[in-house]
């Protein structure tokens, strides 16, 4: 059976909800193709065009139809359906939030071995989101996930090889998949890519797995805060500070709490008084 054949192909990025969930789709742009072999059962044109019903693209947008069509595809096999449909159910766009549902949809998924989710699978499995946490089954779905090269997993592993999480502390390891985490895409917009420079960079202060490098984990460290990660912000004003790697400056530190003034995962009210009292302001 002829699949999705056109002289026209586009490429749609589809985020649901947050930058973890991103299909990459190449699709016919004839809509009528596309219905009609879904019509027939296929599950790929399914999926393509309950994307395309799900972010508006081509067609009205319609959370139901596309959830419709998303489990279709599921029940006939097409595991990005079956994720996006876990995602769906967890952000609850289009259906109530049913935090249970989209438990089972990373579940089917991560077994069907699709690396975002069993990265996904891997993070609930571990926060004990609907079942009692089971830390060290999340691990394992992690290096699988890992072997995959996914880098939001690497980073994982990397850190549980850190902590001793991993079933030893081995930094050099840990190095080496913080290496692969920051390599993995050319996008330098890309949190993934400035979180694992973030967490090398303290490696490389401490020498940790590596020969220990002050300067080169201060631009590591100083090259993630750029990048938006709040550790690396929070470490940065904490280094300027206390004057440690570099001359103490406290406004430049008072620079880097100022940036965390409305972050949900640290309070820097107390830090921004003591440096405001310090300098007179």
């Amino acid at each position: 059976m002829r699949f999705l054949t056109s002289l026209t192909l586009l490429v749609i990025f589809i985020i649901f909800f947050n930058s973890e969930a991103k299909s990459e789709l190449s699709i016919d742009t004839d809509i009528k193709i596309l219905r009609a072999q879904s019509e027939e059962g296929n599950p790929d044109a399914k999926f393509y065009l309950g994307s395309l019903y799900y972010i508006g693209r081509d067609l009205k947008q319609d959370y139901l139809k596309a959830i419709e069509l998303f489990k279709e595809a599921s029940e006939k096999g097409n595991i990005a359906a079956t994720f996006n449909l876990g995602i769906i159910y967890a952000k609850g766009r289009g259906v109530e939030i049913d935090e249970k549902k989209a438990f089972e949809y990373y579940k089917q998924a991560a077994f069907g071995g699709l690396p975002q989710a069993q990265y996904n699978y891997a993070l609930w499995l571990r926060e004990g989101r609907v079942e009692d946490a089971r830390p060290v089954e999340a691990m394992e779905w992690f290096k699988v996930s890992s072997n995959k090269n996914f880098d939001r997993s690497l980073i994982e592993l990397a850190k549980g090889y850190e902590d001793g999480t991993a079933g030893r502390r081995d930094y050099r390891e840990a190095v080496k998949l913080y290496r692969r985490a920051r390599a993995n895409e050319d996008n330098r917009d890309n949190s993934p890519y400035f979180n694992s420079t973030f967490y090398l960079g303290k490696l490389y202060l401490r020498g940790l797995g590596v020969t220990k490098d002050e300067k080169k984990g201060l631009r590591f460290i100083r090259e993630a805060a750029n990048g938006s990660v709040s550790e690396a912000i929070l470490e940065m004003a904490k280094i300027y500070e206390q004057g440690r790697y570099v001359k103490k400056d406290l406004k430049v530190a008072l620079g880097y709490y100022s940036k965390l003034q409305n972050n949900d995962l640290f309070d820097v009210k107390d830090d921004i008084y003591r440096i405001e009292e310090a300098l007179n302001y």
